[in-house]
């Protein structure tokens, strides 16, 4: 099973909307033992943000590893991480 964890600002900024709406688009195609998305976003968020030593948003991190930061990945590259991280992409 492959984790991905999505940080967004509050408001969020179009990068975190791009990347949020991204995220659940790739997950809605996978079944919840091969993918699990947990969205992050705010205040909130601010204890697992410091545990993984984040800068800024939008982020994403796969299986305890961050990926993308400061920006909304194209769905290649997002994609990329994710089998990266073990996925079997459909």
């Amino acid at each position: 099973m492959v984790h991905l964890e999505v940080f967004s600002g509050d408001p969020p900024c179009a990068g975190c909307v791009a990347i949020v709406a991204l995220a659940e688009r790739i997950a809605a195609r996978y079944a919840a033992d091969e993918l699990t998305l947990t969205l992050y976003s705010g205040e909130s968020a601010m204890a697992k943000f410091d545990e993984y030593g984040l800068a800024c948003v939008p982020a994403a991190v796969v299986n305890g590893s961050i990926r993308i930061e400061g920006m909304c990945p194209t769905e290649a590259t997002l994609n990329n991480a994710l089998r990266e991280g073990g996925l079997c992409l459909k």
